[in-house]
């Protein structure tokens, strides 16, 4: 099945973005970051679920906080860890009203990002140490994936983006966990967990890393349980349209199979995004398909 993240079209509140992917027939919706907090969000899901048949799954920053922060599950900040996993676990709890059984974390951080650095450069001005931030992160993910199993949520877990300025920035030292097969194989030691791969995510780490991006697909391939789909030129994560051909579409290809859910999660005008969805929605049932005859 394939879902729209929430984060493709740019308004202020979740309410306003059901609106308008309602009335362009998108029912299947990845709830996740670029709106605000406001009292009746609940509320507002509840209506637009029971009005349009919308079916939800939630993604790492959502529901917004009141207060915005970078969640962190690896962080040594005392502070930043203990926000990182109560909003987790505020959020399956409110998720469990919704009837909304999938939910998929980002892989954590070993340095202190700013809100104000979230896309852009992080300075790294703070560094954690690697061994207790991974016992940090493998201590909260096991406590949310029980709290989640009590609702009966699946819970994945999504590699991180490491670009060549963040990298360089960094004296060449990778501080995001899950970046590429082997770092991601580190985890798999650690933790029991389900891989959301995000193709994007994975071709600008291999850019950056030096590493050939359909090796890494290949080698990935049976451990993927979840795809984001956007298309960026290496260098950036970008959002962008998936096009055909390109190296993330020919990756895609390689992954699709029966079972395996996804979500396009790219920035454009709604006509754009639309029509971006409606042909990878058939392409995906097409490949379904063919794999099944």
């Amino acid at each position: 099945m394939l879902y729209l993240s929430s984060s493709a079209i740019k308004k202020r509140t979740i309410s306003e973005v059901l609106r308008e992917c309602v009335e362009n027939g998108i029912h299947n919706i990845e709830l996740s970051g670029g709106t605000v907090y406001y009292d009746s969000i609940m509320e507002d899901l509840y209506y637009w679920k029971e009005q349009a048949g919308l079916q939800y799954v939630c993604h790492a920053y959502f529901p917004p906080p009141r207060q915005d922060f970078v969640v962190n599950l690896a962080s040594c900040n005392d502070d930043i860890y203990q926000r990182s996993l109560q909003h987790y676990f505020d959020c399956i709890e409110q998720m469990a009203k919704l009837d909304c059984h999938v939910l998929s974390l980002h892989a954590g951080f070993l340095v202190e990002v700013g809100v104000d650095q979230i896309g852009k450069e992080i300075t790294a001005d703070i560094i954690y140490d690697k061994k207790e931030a991974m016992e940090r992160f493998c201590h909260a993910y096991e406590s949310i994936l029980s709290k989640a199993r009590q609702y009966k949520i699946q819970v994945y877990l999504e590699n991180n983006v490491l670009d060549q300025g963040n990298f360089k920035r960094f004296h060449n030292n990778n501080y995001f966990l899950m970046t590429d097969y082997v770092s991601i194989m580190e985890m798999k030691q650690k933790l029991d967990f389900d891989l959301l791969l995000d193709l994007g995510h994975l071709f600008v780490s291999s850019h950056t890393l030096g590493l050939n991006y359909q090796e890494e697909i290949r080698k990935l391939n049976k451990h993927v349980k979840w795809l984001h789909i956007s298309e960026n030129d290496g260098m950036l994560d970008q959002h962008k349209i998936l096009k055909v051909d390109s190296p993330i579409y020919c990756a895609l290809l390689e992954l699709i199979r029966p079972g395996l859910n996804a979500t396009l999660e790219v920035k454009d005008t709604m006509e754009q995004v639309k029509a971006n969805y409606e042909w990878l929605n058939a392409l995906l049932a097409e490949y379904c398909s063919k794999y099944e005859e």
